[in-house]
C-alpha cells in the first residue's frame, strides 16, 4: 500500500497555521480559548479539515475532551463522514490521543 493511499488524522491549532490566523484566533476568542480542528493528511499534506471547536489555552495542553472542548465530537464525526463519502476506510488508530488512520484502495 503506497503512502498516498494512507490518511492520518491530526489535531491542528488553527491559530498556529499562520501569523494572521493566530491574531484572528486570539482576538476572536473568549476566556482564553483557542480554536482547534481535525485535519486529514496524506504524506503530511492536509486534504481534509473539520469544523473548528474551542479548546482552553494552556502551556502543556492535554488532548481535548468533549467535556471542555464542546463541539469536538461533532467535528470529528463530520470529518469521518467526508472521508467515508470519498472512499476512505478506517483501518486502525495511532498517536496520543489515538486518532483514526484510513486507507483507500
Amino acid at each position: 500500500m503506497t503512502s498516498q493511499n494512507r490518511l492520518t488524522i491530526a489535531l491542528e491549532d488553527v491559530g498556529g497555521t499562520s501569523w494572521w490566523a493566530s491574531i484572528l484566533s486570539t482576538l476572536g476568542s473568549q476566556y482564553g480559548n483557542t480554536q482547534q480542528r481535525f485535519v486529514g493528511q496524506v504524506d503530511g499534506k492536509t486534504l481534509y479539515k473539520s469544523p473548528t471547536f474551542p479548546v482552553a489555552r494552556s502551556v502543556n495542553p492535554p488532548p481535548p475532551e468533549e467535556a471542555w472542548a464542546p463541539g469536538m465530537t461533532a467535528a470529528l464525526a463530520e470529518l469521518r463522514r467526508d472521508l467515508a463519502r470519498d472512499g476512505w476506510v478506517q483501518v486502525s488508530e495511532d498517536g496520543d490521543p489515538p486518532l483514526p488512520v484510513y486507507e483507500r484502495k
